[in-house]
């Protein structure tokens, strides 16, 4: 598998782009219709309502088990959540459910247990390519963020950096199309897992391993952030 199939995806077209952070919602006209009352909530933000009608279904319904997930997560209840994504792969073992249950891990505190579930993510994901390792990295590290363990999301970070370097063109629109965040945006992103993870001085090292491997107009910005360290 090429690097590209392994950063965004099977395809190496400019249109290969990452899915989105949460699995789709079904639109009511392809929902089991006992389930339909709590999509309606789930739609309306009425999340209590969602696990409420939704968990009779629990037992043999993916859908169930994915509205629970998803209504938990949205109320903070990392634990429940957890456990409705683990019916829910029991369910449907995909690439996808597997970095839902390492982020909720992560979002309990259970950072070894998050870890292992990225594995299996990775495990699944090299078969399947269902899910771009890129935004799979993006979601988990944001949970570490989330969760006030900024500092463990740091090899991550160090590897999303690395497609920078890989990529070498910083372009808005050529990032765009291949699921990676706007280089800018990384650079103000990444300063808070740094802070928390090294000084000054080791930060703008960790900056510096993109010199000389950049486009021009990214070499430029880059130079700007890091002139800008100090004060941040």
């Amino acid at each position: 598998m090429s690097i590209f199939k392994k950063l965004f995806g099977q395809k190496d077209d400019a249109d290969a782009s990452p899915p989105p952070a949460e699995p789709p919602e079904s639109s009511s006209g392809d929902i089991a219709p006992e389930l339909a009352p709590a999509l309606q909530a789930l739609e309306n933000e009425e999340f209590e309502k969602v696990v409420a009608l939704a968990s009779p279904h629990v037992e043999n319904s993916a859908d169930a088990n994915r509205l629970c997930a998803l209504a938990c997560s949205r109320m903070g209840r990392w634990p429940e959540a957890f456990n409705h994504w683990l019916h829910l792969f029991d369910l449907e073992p995909s690439a996808h459910n597997a970095l839902q249950l390492a982020s909720s891990s992560v979002m309990c505190h259970e950072i070894d247990r998050g870890e292992a579930w990225l594995q299996k993510y990775h495990e699944i994901n090299e078969k399947s390519g269902e899910m771009p390792v890129i935004a799979a990295y993006l979601n988990f590290t944001s949970a570490f963020e989330q969760a006030g363990h900024p500092e463990r999301a740091m090899p991550y970070l160090t590897w999303i950096r690395d497609v920078y370097a890989h990529l070498n063109i910083t372009d808005d629109t050529f990032l765009y199309m291949r699921g990676v965040p706007f280089f800018s945006s990384f650079l103000e992103k990444s300063l808070p897992y740094l802070k928390a993870s090294m000084n000054l001085e080791s930060g703008i090292a960790w900056y510096r391993e993109l010199e000389g491997k950049l486009d021009e107009a990214g070499e430029q910005t880059l130079r700007a952030w890091i002139a800008h360290l100090p004060e941040a």
